[in-house]
């Protein structure tokens, strides 16, 4: 064999053995982190404790814990993150005491990304499995997916996963629905509530995200519960 060919066999053999090594250490740490728990565990545990789970909408809500305060909010949002990853951080939680309840957003990433509405259904209802065997009865708040001006070409599917979405949260006393879109749109189109890239919300868009969140706490949780967290917004309500 020519040494030349020898030379850039040798050469080939080297960088397929590179290539498994890489492959094989990249593939073990993708494993690895894909399994730890959700980002922004806290020490701080009890009764007003909230979970935000959620892909960068909820992972760029710098604003939150003022936001929802009485209330104590956690921001365990994910950037760029689809519903199947979420799902193997949440189903590694190392939590000792589950939150008052967890306020859901994700989907959005899954439909742009070409997933179906089913698939996208399909990993709704399997992270409500993985909240009910880890965390019981705990309320989960989905908020519907918003109407962002870089993706409403996707709107028509969106709006079929919001349908299926609240009815689920319709059939189960532990599932309520948040519809966000009224509050997004303006003339039928999305309003001036988002940043330059037409996707991520800015601050007047979190304010309005801020405004149904309460509403739907303050109508949805427990008397019990709001008296000890949020005694304010028991005024009025029968």
């Amino acid at each position: 064999m020519p040494t030349a060919l020898k030379i850039a066999l040798a050469t080939l053999g080297k960088c397929a053995l590179a290539l498994t090594v890489f492959t094989t250490i990249f593939g073990g740490w993708q494993w690895v982190m894909a399994r730890q728990p959700l980002p922004g565990a806290s020490e701080r545990e009890g009764a007003c404790v909230l979970w935000f789970v959620g892909s960068s909408t909820m992972s760029r809500w710098s604003s939150l814990e003022a936001d929802l305060r009485p209330w104590i909010a956690q921001n365990r949002g994910i950037g760029g993150a689809t519903m199947q990853e979420i799902n193997l951080h949440i189903a590694h939680d190392q939590a000792k005491k589950p939150p008052q309840a967890i306020v859901y957003y994700a989907g959005e990433n899954d439909i742009a990304f070409g997933h179906t509405v089913d698939q996208a259904v399909a990993d709704l209802r399997e992270f409500l499995a993985i909240k009910s065997r880890l965390f019981g009865n705990t309320p989960v708040f989905i908020i519907s997916l918003k109407p962002s001006p870089t993706r409403w070409d996707r709107l028509a599917q969106q709006e079929r996963y919001n349908a299926v979405a609240r009815a689920i949260a319709d059939k189960r006393p532990d599932i309520s629905y948040i519809d966000i879109v009224p509050s997004l749109l303006e003339q039928g189109r999305p309003g001036p509530f988002y940043t330059e890239d037409g996707l991520h919300l800015n601050d007047e868009g979190y304010r309005r995200w801020k405004v149904a969140v309460h509403e739907a706490l303050d109508e949805e949780m427990p008397k019990n519960v709001l008296q000890r967290c949020h005694p304010e917004a028991l005024q009025g309500r029968t």
